[in-house]
C-alpha cells in the first residue's frame, strides 16, 4: 500500500515560468534526496483555472510513518520556502491518497 501526499496548485501566468523553476530546482531536487520518498510526480492540470495555471505534485510514501515524518518535519520547511518566495501569487490544497 503506497500513501500519495498530493498537492494542487494555481499558479499565476506572468510567474508560470519562474515557479516550475523553482519547484524543480529546490522543491522537488529536495524530496528527490530524502531517502523516505519513493517518487516524485509533477504534473500539468489540463484544465486551467480562471485565475491561473494548474499543477499538481504528488509525492510518493510507502508506510504512514514516512508519509508522517514529512508532514511533521519537511513539509513546513518547504511550505515557509515557497511561501517567502511567492506570497499571494498562488494557491494550494493538499490531500492524502491511498492506492488501491
Amino acid at each position: 500500500m503506497r500513501l500519495i501526499f498530493n498537492t494542487t496548485y494555481i499558479v499565476e501566468e506572468n510567474i508560470e515560468t519562474e515557479w516550475q523553476d523553482f519547484m524543480r530546482e529546490q522543491y522537488i531536487a529536495y524530496l528527490r534526496r530524502q531517502q523516505f520518498v519513493q517518487d516524485v510526480l509533477f504534473t500539468k492540470v489540463s484544465i486551467d483555472q480562471p485565475d491561473g495555471k494548474t499543477y499538481s505534485l504528488q509525492v510518493v510514501f510507502d508506510t504512514p510513518e514516512s508519509l508522517e515524518h514529512f508532514t511533521q518535519h519537511h513539509l513546513p520547511l518547504l511550505e515557509e520556502k515557497i511561501t517567502d518566495k511567492y506570497k499571494n501569487r498562488y494557491l494550494c490544497f493538499s490531500s492524502t491518497l491511498t492506492e488501491i
